[in-house]
């Protein structure tokens, strides 16, 4: 028993009033929410300008990739290659705009149009509504079987959404076929 007592004397059991607390009081959770606020009221623009150059950016590479894979089948084929606005991916269509999607086709006939013997080589999709998409050269390409461009020489241009001008990146089409990126300065429309 005196054992028991010396023990209880230097080990007191804790209850429920001598225990004690830990966490947050409320001044410390209000503190830490605010300076997560500021962080983050600093940090999501930054992440969404971020994420806005680089979905631009892959756009650029695939309509260049789309414009090399269109020149280098002209000359393969030895026949026109055509690169027209289209929504559905498998008919040109004028009434959409170049962000709306675009296909790439062997034009056996040459007449801007995907009928007969015509072989669609590439498509795209509809571009994110994040993007604009404008070309200065009209509402298609034609390449012809030594490379060069059949149709109005122009440029793409690639614009966010929110018409920020220093994200915005483009491709000029020279008439000999050749294709160049472009960082700008552009007016987005």
């Amino acid at each position: 028993m005196l054992l028991e007592q010396y023990y209880s004397q230097k080990h007191p059991q804790k209850t429920p009033c001598n225990q004690r607390q830990s966490g947050f009081n409320l001044v410390e959770l209000i503190a830490t929410m605010a300076i997560a606020a500021i962080l983050l009221g600093v940090g999501v623009p930054s992440l969404l300008r971020m994420i806005n150059g680089s979905l631009i950016t892959g756009y650029v590479d695939a309509m260049t990739g789309g414009l090399a894979v269109a020149r280098t089948e002209a000359i393969v084929e030895k026949n026109s290659v055509s690169i027209c606005k289209s929504a559905d991916l498998l008919n040109c269509d004028n009434s959409v705009d170049w962000h709306d999607g675009w296909i790439v086709f062997i034009d056996a006939n040459g007449n801007q149009s995907v009928d007969g013997a015509d072989r669609i080589v590439r498509v795209h999709e509809a571009l994110s509504a994040q993007t604009k998409l404008v070309y200065s050269g009209g509402t298609y390409l034609q390449y012809g079987y030594k490379g060069d461009l059949e149709s109005s020489a122009g440029s793409f241009v690639f614009c966010p959404q929110d018409n920020d001008d220093t994200l915005a990146q483009g491709i000029t089409i020279a008439t000999s076929g050749r294709v160049r990126k472009d960082s700008g300065p552009f007016n987005c429309p």
